[in-house]
């Protein structure tokens, strides 16, 4: 496994706080996690303020949502 640099450990930390902030509750599948960081990161790459990434997270948790 790759060791994160402080950059990648600070956009991480980012989208962790964003995603605490506006999904907490939305029940996902464990095995999505990494889809969750993935986007976050897209979004971070493309210039996104903390309100923006916050979001579209919630846009993409929302999708990715397990029903019940």
């Amino acid at each position: 496994m790759k060791k994160q640099t402080k950059i990648e450990k600070a956009i991480d930390k980012r989208i962790e706080r964003a995603y605490y902030a506006s999904c907490s509750g939305i029940p996902i599948n464990v095995m999505d996690i990494s889809k969750v960081f993935r986007h976050g990161a897209a979004q971070v790459a493309a210039g996104a303020t903390d309100p923006e990434l916050q979001t579209s997270l919630l846009a993409f948790v929302r999708g990715i949502a397990v029903k019940a």
